[in-house]
C-alpha cells in the first residue's frame, strides 16, 4: 500500500502591529503531542511562519492513523523580546498564560483565550483561599472529578500528583462557610519549562480529516496614548499658541478618524512627565499634547501626526512608539 500526506490542518499568525500575516511564533511540540502525531501517522512541518499537521493517507484517501477527535497542543514563544509591549493584552491574571482552543467551533479558535496557570505533572497547588480546613477538588473541564485534596493547620500548598494526562482541569477550593476560588490549571510538563507565553490546543474534526482547515490566530496590538511634550523658547505668547499638532494621515492609513490632540499646560498631573525634568532651568515654555483617544502600536506608522507652528509645518512625522519603546511620550525641543 502506497501511502501520501495532505493537510489536517494549518495555523497562521496575524498581528495587527504588523499588518497581517507573520512569523511571530516558534512552535513549541511536547513529547505527548509528538506522540499523539506518530498515533495519528501524522507529520508537523513549518513554513513562513505557518504551522501545518501533515496526515497520511492510503491509495483512497483515507487517514492510515486515526485522527478524528485527537487533540494537539502547541506552545507559542515570541521570537521578538518585545513581543509583549507591542501586542495587547488579554484579561487573565497575572500568573495565567493565554490558552487558544476551537471548543465551541471545531473550524475556529474561541473568540477569547482561557487563562490558565500552566504546571507540570506534580504541581504544588498554592490556595487562594487562607481558610483552613481547605478541601481542594480537581475536575475536567466537563466536571469529572479526577482528584480530592485538603489542606489542614498551617498547611501552605498541596503537593498536587495524580499522575493525569496532559491537558486543562479546574481546581476548585472550598472552605468551611462555603466560600470557593476556582481556576484553571494546564498540566503539560513539556511546556512548563519551555518559556512560552501562551498555548494552542486544537481538536480535529471529521471536516478536518476529510478536507483539511486553515486556522488564523488574529492577535491585537497594544494601544497608548499619545503625548508630546513641545519644550520651546517662544518669541511670544501668541507664537507660543499657534503650535499644534495636526493629524493628517488618517485616511492614507485607513484609520477610522483623525486623532485629535488636547493642549494642556503644566502642571500635567500623575502619569506625565514632570516640567522639572523637561526644563531643570525654568527658563523654557512647555505645552503637552495628549491624544484624546488612544492609538494602535503599529511596525510602519501611523503616520501623518505634524507638528505646526503659525501655520508653517515644523515635523512632518513625530515619532511613534515602535516595539523597544515601554510607553508613548515624546519630547521635541524647538529653538
Amino acid at each position: 500500500m502506497n501511502t501520501t500526506h495532505r493537510s489536517l490542518f494549518s495555523l497562521a499568525v496575524r498581528h495587527d502591529f504588523r499588518g497581517g500575516a507573520y512569523d511571530e511564533f516558534s512552535f513549541v511540540v511536547p513529547p505527548a503531542t509528538r506522540a499523539a502525531l506518530t498515533d495519528m501517522r501524522a507529520q508537523l512541518r513549518e513554513r513562513d511562519g505557518v504551522l501545518h499537521v501533515l496526515i497520511a493517507v492510503d491509495d483512497g484517501g483515507q487517514p492510515v492513523g486515526e485522527c478524528t477527535g485527537r487533540q494537539l497542543i502547541f506552545g507559542l514563544v515570541p521570537r521578538s523580546p518585545w513581543f509583549a509591549q507591542y501586542t495587547a493584552a488579554y484579561a487573565i491574571g497575572a500568573s495565567e498564560r493565554p490558552l487558544f482552543g476551537n471548543d465551541a467551533s471545531r473550524d475556529n479558535l474561541d473568540a477569547l483565550p482561557r487563562g490558565v496557570e500552566l504546571c507540570g505533572l506534580a504541581p504544588a497547588i498554592t490556595p487562594q483561599l487562607t481558610a483552613r480546613p481547605l478541601d481542594l477538588r480537581v475536575t475536567t473541564p466537563a466536571g469529572a472529578q479526577v482528584a480530592l485534596g485538603r489542606l489542614d493547620g498551617s498547611d501552605a500548598s498541596w503537593p498536587f500528583s495524580a499522575g493525569l494526562s496532559p491537558g486543562e482541569y479546574i481546581l476548585t477550593e472550598i472552605a468551611a462557610d462555603s466560600s470557593t476560588a476556582r481556576r484553571r490549571i494546564f498540566i503539560e510538563p513539556g511546556l512548563a519549562a519551555s518559556g512560552c507565553w501562551g498555548i494552542v490546543a486544537l481538536t480535529a474534526s471529521a471536516g478536518h480529516v476529510a478536507n483539511g482547515h486553515a486556522f488564523t490566530l488574529h492577535l491585537a496590538a497594544r494601544r497608548d496614548v499619545l503625548r508630546y511634550y513641545i519644550v520651546v523658547k517662544p518669541a511670544n505668547n501668541a507664537d507660543f499658541n499657534s503650535i499644534e499638532i495636526l493629524d493628517t494621515g488618517a485616511a492614507d492609513d485607513g484609520r477610522d478618524a483623525p486623532v485629535t490632540f488636547k493642549r494642556v499646560l503644566p502642571p500635567f498631573g500623575s502619569g506625565r512627565l514632570s516640567p522639572a525634568l523637561l526644563d531643570a532651568g525654568g527658563t523654557r515654555s512647555i505645552v503637552l499634547f495628549e491624544a484624546e483617544t488612544a492609538v494602535a502600536r503599529r511596525a510602519r506608522g501611523p503616520h501623518g501626526f505634524e507638528l505646526h507652528r503659525n501655520g508653517e509645518l515644523l515635523i512632518g512625522n513625530l515619532p511613534q512608539p515602535g516595539a523597544e519603546r515601554t510607553d508613548a511620550q515624546f519630547v521635541v525641543h524647538l529653538r
